[in-house]
């Protein structure tokens, strides 16, 4: 990771509702779930720069694409989490300068997120207690 340059940073949330908004036409518009979320971050991380940080209090640091490709967003972008115990990354951001060139490309690309395959909540299976 290397340290935050002085800018404009959207939290990644903010960045990947706006960007879910403006790239559906609005008769496919809905409420963006967090999975969903999820996987308008990664879209948006294929083409921009995302920051955050390892701990909390500390400045974001720009991720390597390395980090990013290990990582699997998660909470509504709030997190990027590893699956071999690295500690997640949070307090996730993009610039906001780079963000209205992610969402041309997208358009571009006839992204579609109504389409996404999100994985559902867990359930929780019931505990059941011997008497």
């Amino acid at each position: 990771m290397t340290r935050e340059p002085a800018m404009q940073l959207l939290p990644l949330p903010m960045a990947a509702v706006a960007a879910y908004f403006r790239v559906l036409e609005p008769e496919e518009r809905a409420p963006p779930s967090q999975g969903l979320l999820d996987v308008v971050a990664s879209a948006l991380s294929v083409w921009i720069p995302v920051y955050g940080s390892r701990r909390p209090g500390e400045p974001r640091d720009r991720l390597s694409d390395d980090d990013v490709g290990r990582g699997r967003f998660s909470g509504g972008a709030t997190q990027l989490r590893f699956r071999d115990g690295t500690p997640p990354v949070e307090n996730l951001a993009v610039a906001q300068a780079d963000l209205e060139a992610a969402i041309h490309r997208l358009r571009r690309a006839g992204v579609r997120f109504s389409e996404a395959m999100v994985e559902p909540a867990p359930r929780r299976l019931p505990r059941i207690q011997p008497m």
